[in-house]
């Protein structure tokens, strides 16, 4: 999965010489936590809600907050931000924000903004490649550190006829057995797990994810 795939391409933007109070007003109007700061086309910086909050303490009194409101964007903001490229995978983007501390990043394509990649948009491409609030089951097996048994699996999907709608895989979870999860869907899901069962694959959960626990 790549960054563009999951990107906000409608990116708001203020001016460096524009004020706290005016970049408040802005995020507030387009329910966002963050703006790209913008000088001649050029992406000069990222000013997000903390740094307004840094600006304008809570804490001071009226005339004091409303002084502040009137510093500029420029004074607060982040410069040089880390960006990223459309087609960077999504998983190096979710490292590299883990790594700098960071809720968001510019995408830039030949040094032109053409977005911006949160980590709300990360978190709703977890939800959707795991398949979250989709009907099914989801299955949990612990399997040996080679294909042989997802192989297995695949083919008694085939079997009786059930679609995997999502699969993931955690590869350390002891040093000889991996964690996989997948979520099936079909009308023989009952017996299928029965299958996998009498298949030798050790399953250590079953979640059931019908509509109506969704709902």
């Amino acid at each position: 999965m790549f960054v563009k795939l999951w990107m906000q391409q409608e990116v708001v933007t203020i001016s460096p010489d524009q004020t706290l109070a005016e970049a408040d007003a802005m995020m507030l109007q387009h329910r966002i936590r963050r703006l790209l700061v913008m000088q001649d086309a050029e992406l000069v910086g990222i000013i997000g809600k903390e740094d307004i909050w840094r600006g304008i303490p809570a804490s001071s009194d009226e005339n004091t907050r409303k002084m502040a409101a009137g510093s500029k964007v420029q004074a607060y903001m982040t410069e040089h931000p880390i960006t990223a490229n459309p087609m960077d995978p999504l998983e190096d983007i979710a490292l590299e924000m883990r790594r700098n501390k960071i809720g968001a990043m510019p995408v830039l394509e030949d040094g032109r903004v053409i977005g911006i990649i949160t980590e709300s948009d990360i978190f709703r491409a977890l939800a959707e490649i795991l398949g979250a609030g989709k009907n099914g089951a989801r299955v949990e097996l612990k399997i040996e550190q080679d294909i042989k048994e997802i192989l297995q699996i695949v083919k008694l999907c085939k079997q009786f006829n059930v679609r995997i709608i999502a699969i993931s895989l955690y590869q350390d979870f002891t040093p000889e057995h991996q964690l996989l999860t997948i979520r099936f869907e079909g009308d023989e899901l009952d017996a299928l797990i029965d299958a996998l069962w009498q298949s030798g694959c050790q399953v250590n959960r079953v979640i059931r994810c019908d509509s109506e626990e969704n709902g």
